[in-house]
């Protein structure tokens, strides 16, 4: 027999709009000002791990979502996993396209310049960035402020914003709007199945994409001027 939920005040929904607005808001703003003083793994590694400690131990937080898998399985009914890849191929096609046709000249220089970083950049990516990026900007987000964003389709959209905005340390519109569109498509995907594993996999993917057509430059430290 499975435990009774455990009942847990909700904070007003003023203090909640603050905080959002604060954490999402005020400390991109800040951090961008920050001129590289604190190095971004530190800050990204920082944040997850409290976001984490939050999520754990809220006993309202339902723990499964973190390594839930199964709507990553090409088995699973709910077919999820198709989905995913196949909006990658129609979006990522696009993007290519446009990038071949506007500008050719960075269109998959990073691996034919440099294979050897390229290679070491594409495994660390998913480890060191995607995985806390999807606990905080997923996970801690869908929970905290579930009480804040009632309507599902204001989640997602509030998650994809606060997630576009993080970039704006990188100091360019198109980090922010990149990462803000990418946002909705992993949003969307765990509002549908709660699953933190199958949002990373399709957070690494279009990750791996960006690095690889060249978009990277604008969205990693080395295009902040």
């Amino acid at each position: 027999m499975e435990a009774a939920p455990v009942s847990v005040p909700h904070r007003s929904r003023r203090s909640l709009a603050i905080e959002f607005g604060v954490l999402f808001g005020v400390l991109p703003v800040l951090a961008a000002f920050a001129d590289g003083r604190i190095p971004l793994l530190v800050m990204l590694g920082s944040a997850a791990t409290a976001c984490l400690v939050m999520l754990v131990g809220d006993p309202a937080f339902d723990r499964r979502g973190l390594w839930n898998a199964g709507p990553a399985m090409p088995g699973h009914p709910s077919r999820e996993l198709w989905r995913v890849l196949g909006t990658f191929v129609v979006a990522g096609g696009a993007l290519t396209a446009l990038v071949a046709w506007a500008r050719p000249e960075i269109l998959f220089y990073f691996p034919r310049a440099r294979p050897e970083l390229y290679a070491l950049v594409m495994l660390a990516y998913p480890v060191l960035s995607v995985i806390a990026q999807n606990v905080v900007y997923r996970a801690f987000i869908f929970h905290r402020y579930r009480d804040l964003f009632t309507d599902p389709r204001d989640m997602i959209l509030a998650s994809a914003l606060a997630f576009g905005f993080a970039h704006v340390i990188f100091q360019n519109v198109l980090a922010v709007l990149l990462t803000a569109v990418g946002g909705l498509l992993f949003a969307r995907t765990y509002a549908r199945t709660r699953s933190l594993v199958l949002a990373s996999i399709e957070h690494t993917l279009y990750g791996w994409l960006i690095i690889t057509i060249g978009l990277g430059w604008y969205v990693y430290l080395g295009a902040v001027r």
